[in-house]
């Protein structure tokens, strides 16, 4: 029976050196107490049946309630932790100490007679001793308060089986490990009292623990997480207190900046080196604003990526800690892909220009070939487009108009466009050389509307909405007038786009300062006159003082105009 005993010892020693070789640093610490009492929990039981006084076998006795208290404790607060219910440990503390004390009390001072046991006495059987104990109130008491957490634990692994963040498997497996303590308590006590089955209970229980406990590790993803970041040599850690002495760090850390090998812990880390300046940047960043920093940390031809964060214990922060990855291949990728978007710019905005250049000649083109059909508007619209120029060029001046740059750039590539219409109407009214009769004079005026929709056949999908939209109200509405009497919609005042209106100054000036074939062109001053008179019914008031300031260059360009004519006739 002796050699019992000593077998259930030398395998709990085995087993427990082989949990603490290979998973003590993978399971939690409540887990880990488990394995280092259960020997203990069995040398008591060898020395119980070794004992040659009573002394001696309530003292060892004790030592077994005890541990097997302790152990049902620790067991108690990792199925809490487990099943992911938070206790205080304040809490914790107080029951451990208040039920540590009273065992201590009861079972190891005095024979713990008379409230562990009313009468006891030892019995030797061959070589093995055993208690023969009459119970006393302290005894129910224990067990009460043993069966209790047993119980407790019981209910909140089946509470938890309904969570859908624990593993049911594992659930299980903790399960049938309490039923082989209950179940070897129970046998262990209706066979024989010169013999404990616990310490073989505790035995299968280890072994059992051994096959499922990389399963239960998994699970604990806090811990799994903080074991292999200690592992992971890719990634280096380094630790500062609060008032930032150095700590320690992993090689890693020392491999990145050797400048941490010449720290000593405990000793402040002061900007005497470049990277020292930038990490105390970075934890000053993290102080100020509460939060982690990450910044790009070159060192020789390799750049690392430095995370800043508090330290913790538990809750409260304790100092600071500095993550640090090779983020070289990373900052390469982002080199090439920085060039390659430039390149992409580049090629987007040289195909871009190129096809704007490819519309515009279409445009031009199309207009030219409106003027030659129209031997009344000759060169009307390179003329009319180049005054819309010099008026937007006014207007840009006065920053109360809000206007966008891209408007005047979008009005001067859409005033060619403004008589598109005509290229619809018939040759016979087209280019009549007289004054038009009534009826036909209604057939000319439509081509302000086939103008707005042949302008939008030709922008359509092109990616530039604000230029088709402008360059449509140009074609559209560049005949209505300011006080309603216009064409085609009779629009009145602000109702007239903006760049329409704009668009009619420059129309009607051209068309009083060019030659008709029923009209001999107006000087310059009696046309700005017919303008100046025109403001506030046919014009926009509101732009009289950009043409009266566009006046001199509008007539400077003219003038060169005759001038070219007079050199070379035809071209006015």
């Amino acid at each position: 029976m002796i050699l019992y005993y000593q077998l259930c010892l030398v395998l709990s020693l085995i087993l427990a050196c082989v949990f603490v070789a290979r998973w003590s640093r993978y399971v939690s610490f409540y887990f880990s107490m488990f394995y280092l009492l259960t020997p203990f929990t069995n040398i008591c039981h060898y020395l119980l049946a070794k004992s040659t006084s009573i002394e001696a076998a309530v003292l060892a006795n004790g030592m077994v309630y005890m541990l097997s208290y302790c152990i049902q404790v620790f067991f108690f607060l990792y199925v809490a932790s487990f099943c992911k219910i938070k206790l205080s440990k304040i809490v914790c503390f107080i029951v451990f100490i208040i039920s540590a004390t009273g065992l201590f009390m009861v079972t190891l001072t005095d024979k713990g007679l008379p409230f562990m046991y009313k009468d006891v006495s030892l019995i030797t059987v061959g070589s093995v001793s055993y208690i023969k104990k009459t119970y006393g109130i302290a005894h129910t008491l224990y067990y009460a308060l043993l069966f209790t957490f047993i119980l407790i634990d019981f209910g909140l692994l089946f509470f938890s089986m309904r969570k859908k963040d624990i593993s049911r498997k594992n659930i299980t497996l903790l399960l049938i490990s309490y039923a082989v303590v209950v179940v070897a308590f129970i046998t262990g006590r209706s066979i024989s009292q010169a013999i404990d089955i616990m310490p073989l209970a505790y035995v299968i229980i280890e072994v059992l623990m051994l096959f499922v406990i990389k399963r239960l590790a998994l699970y604990d993803v806090e811990l799994m997480v903080s074991n292999a970041f200690k592992k992971e040599d890719l990634i280096g850690l380094a630790a500062f207190d609060e008032r930032r002495n150095y700590l320690g760090c992993n090689k890693r850390v020392v491999e990145c900046f050797p400048e941490f090998g010449t720290l000593r812990v405990d000793s402040p880390i002061e900007s005497t080196s470049k990277i020292f300046a930038q990490l105390n940047g970075l934890m000053d960043v993290v102080e100020n604003k509460q939060m982690f920093k990450a910044a790009i940390i070159k060192n020789g031809d390799i750049f690392y990526k430095v995370t800043a964060g508090f330290l913790y214990s538990d809750k409260k922060k304790i100092g600071y800690q500095l993550r640090i990855e090779d983020n070289t291949k990373e900052q390469e990728y982002i080199r090439l892909m920085n060039n390659y978007s430039a390149d992409l710019e580049r090629e987007v905005i040289r195909k871009t220009t190129h096809s704007q250049e490819i519309m515009n000649k279409l445009v031009l083109g199309m207009a030219e070939m409106v003027q030659s059909r129209d031997p009344n508007t000759g060169g009307h619209v390179k003329r009319t487009s180049q005054v819309v120029e010099i008026l937007a060029s006014e207007m840009r001046k006065d920053k109360s108009l809000a206007l966008e740059n891209s408007f005047y750039e979008n009005l001067i590539k859409a005033a060619p466009m403004h008589d598109l219409g005509k290229i619809a109407v018939d040759d016979k009214i087209l280019r009549k050389p007289e004054k038009y009769v009534p009826e036909e004079y209604e057939i000319m005026k439509s081509h302000a509307e086939k103008g707005a929709t042949i302008v939008e056949s030709i922008l359509t999908g092109i990616d530039d909405p604000e230029l088709t939209k402008i360059a449509i109200n140009v074609a559209y509405y560049h005949h209505e007038r300011f006080d309603g009497s216009g064409y085609p919609k009779h629009l009145h005042g602000e109702e007239i786009p903006l760049e329409a209106r704009i668009m009619a100054i420059a129309d009607v000036y051209d068309a009083l300062v060019s030659e008709r074939c029923y009209k001999d062109p107006y000087s310059p001053e009696m046309a700005f006159n017919i303008m100046e008179d025109g403001m506030g019914a046919q014009f926009d008031p509101a732009l009289n003082k950009y043409f009266i300031q566009a006046r001199k260059k509008i007539e400077s360009y003219y003038e060169q105009i005759r001038r070219r004519e007079r050199r070379t006739p035809g071209i006015l």
